[in-house]
């Protein structure tokens, strides 16, 4: 499902934070996963005694805490929609040209079938998905801000697969980063 989807995205036509030094809470999950957060509010109140705590180097938001499962990482993005502001988690896909979010998170912004344009993507098999682009006022992951982003509405067959959608590289590509898979975090250059 993961491939047809990035090759659904790829096939579509398609502020640096302040500088202040950010604290990383960890913790482990019931399911063995390490979650790294930006806020320790952010911590379910069963593993708050055992979280730890750690001051990101370099003076400026240099880490971005995300969620590792298995192969996937999972990174917590700010979006910003007509005013309203939603943060979803989205699969880091680098094989995805787009971002693409979910209906649910194009529910919690306000995102309606009007608000874009249809767009027909090719997938893998050599079927064709519709889909909906549009564009967001700003998505944010840690430090990174990036205005008027392009996005498609993706719709999601099946079950919930754990996240929101897929964070492709029309974000991405405009940053430097490093995925440590070892410490759950976005190393921003």
């Amino acid at each position: 499902m993961h491939a047809m989807i990035s090759a659904l995205v790829a096939a579509l036509i398609c502020l640096s934070g302040s500088p202040v030094a950010a604290d990383l809470f960890q913790y482990t999950d019931k399911d063995g996963t390490v979650v790294i957060v930006d806020d320790e509010s952010k911590i379910p109140a069963s593993y708050r005694k055992k979280s730890q705590a750690s001051r990101s180097s370099g003076g400026s938001e240099k880490y971005t805490g995300v969620t590792v499962r298995g192969n996937k990482v999972i990174v917590p993005v700010t979006f910003s929609y007509r005013g309203n502001q939603v943060q979803g988690r989205m699969l880091l896909d680098t094989g995805a040209s787009l971002t693409a979010i979910f209906p649910g998170l194009a529910n919690r912004l306000g995102i309606q079938p009007d608000h874009g344009q249809r767009a027909v993507g090719r997938i893998a098999d050599g079927s064709y998905v519709e889909a909906q682009h549009t564009r967001v006022e700003y998505m944010q992951v840690g430090p990174k801000v990036q205005q008027n982003s392009e996005v498609v509405v993706l719709q999601q067959a099946g079950p919930s697969m754990g996240f929101d959608g897929l964070l492709g590289m029309s974000f991405l590509g405009d940053f430097r980063y490093h995925v440590n898979l070892q410490n759950s975090t976005i190393e921003w250059q």
